[in-house]
């Protein structure tokens, strides 16, 4: 099927401290497909450490974007539940039919792009929702339950990825959950985990984010002013925390969330990456003695994605606090900018 739109603006990181906007033609429809207006894509962690040029891992010039949020304004052919008009936000792509996404691991699916994929104009990249428009198969669409703003939406693939790893622990009602780090990711985390039930204490040095955090109804330990150990500690009658999510990537971190740990069947999610990658910051022999658990994540299932659709469509998890500044468009350079800045939140850049 014909797009009735034939090309898109698309932003690119070319080089470190260098994102421009392209013109891009647009593929035909497949009989899946739809093709979504933009109105908005939040910058991920990920896409300003790779223009900052903090990040070298993956090839340039790229095109990216992965928290956007948009109106469909064509369908292919099959598609079902999903119509012109709807507001909706996406995922990665991936083979629905395959062995992996019927077991549910549809992040491991055939289809699912890697980084370095090369578009046939010759961009890398899994993901290029920084545009004016996208087309997109229909498995990797989810609808809102109702029209939130564009910049909220945008939240639903980090949500989802928070889904995912807070699923891996198990927390039960009452169990005391210590995130460190209370930046975009360590909020959702610490979110998620309080409306399963838990305590929940957030361990930041940033006024600002203590501020956020606070604003949404957060434990907080200031850990510029005092040892979030011995705080952790002082506040669980010297038991110690059940569950550690590391949501910053830093030795330092590291050692922290393990020696706030209660003494016996803790449990540490590993939810940042650092580059360069910061050391464990523990000793074998704790994790074997005191029957520990440590947990790996990264991305989120299609299940996540529904969820957290809901959690944002219902208002049941508000991230407003965490849409730091809106750019428009063409102003995509001075958005990477202001993404970089320490202390902030997500950007958002504003196509319609």
């Amino acid at each position: 099927m014909k797009p009735i739109v034939t090309e898109t603006r698309t932003a690119i990181i070319n080089a470190a401290h260098d994102a421009q906007i392209v013109v891009r033609p647009i593929h035909d429809l497949g009989e899946h497909d739809v093709l979504i207006k933009i109105l908005s894509c939040n910058l991920c962690t990920s896409e300003y450490g790779l223009w900052s040029g903090a990040r070298t891992n993956k090839p340039l010039p790229m095109t990216f974007g992965h928290e956007w949020a948009g109106e469909i304004i064509q369908v292919g052919e099959r598609v079902s539940g999903l119509a012109v008009g709807d507001f909706v936000g996406g995922s990665y792509t991936f083979d629905p039919y395959s062995t992996e996404a019927l077991e549910g691991r549809t992040s491991e699916a055939p289809g699912v792009k890697p980084y370095d994929t090369q578009w046939p104009d010759g961009y890398y990249g899994r993901y290029d929702g920084c545009a004016e428009y996208l087309v997109q198969s229909q498995e990797s669409i989810y609808k809102f339950e109702n029209k939130i703003r564009p910049s909220e939406a945008g939240f639903l693939e980090p949500l989802a990825t928070v889904i995912n790893g807070i699923k891996k622990l198990d927390i039960k009602k009452g169990e005391t959950v210590v995130v460190i780090g209370g930046g975009t990711m360590g909020v959702l985390n610490a979110l998620v985990a309080k409306q399963k039930g838990a305590r929940v204490i957030v361990s930041e040095l940033m006024e600002k984010k203590i501020r956020v955090a606070e604003q949404l109804g957060l434990e907080v330990i200031d850990g510029s002013k005092v040892d979030p150990v011995e705080e952790v500690r002082a506040r669980t009658d010297g038991r110690g925390a059940d569950t550690v999510i590391l949501a910053v990537a830093a030795t330092a971190a590291n050692k922290q969330g393990f020696a706030m740990l209660k003494k016996l069947h803790g449990k540490v999610l590993m939810f940042a990456a650092g580059y360069p990658a910061p050391e464990l910051g523990v000793d074998a022999n704790k994790i074997h003695y005191g029957k520990m658990q440590i947990f790996g994540t990264f991305l989120g299932e299609f299940a996540d994605f529904k969820e957290s659709c809901h959690l944002l469509g219902s208002g049941e998890i508000d991230v407003s606090p965490l849409v730091d500044k809106e750019y428009p468009f063409d102003q995509i350079q001075q958005a990477f900018e202001n993404a970089i800045i320490p202390g902030g939140y997500r950007t958002t850049v504003v196509m319609q």
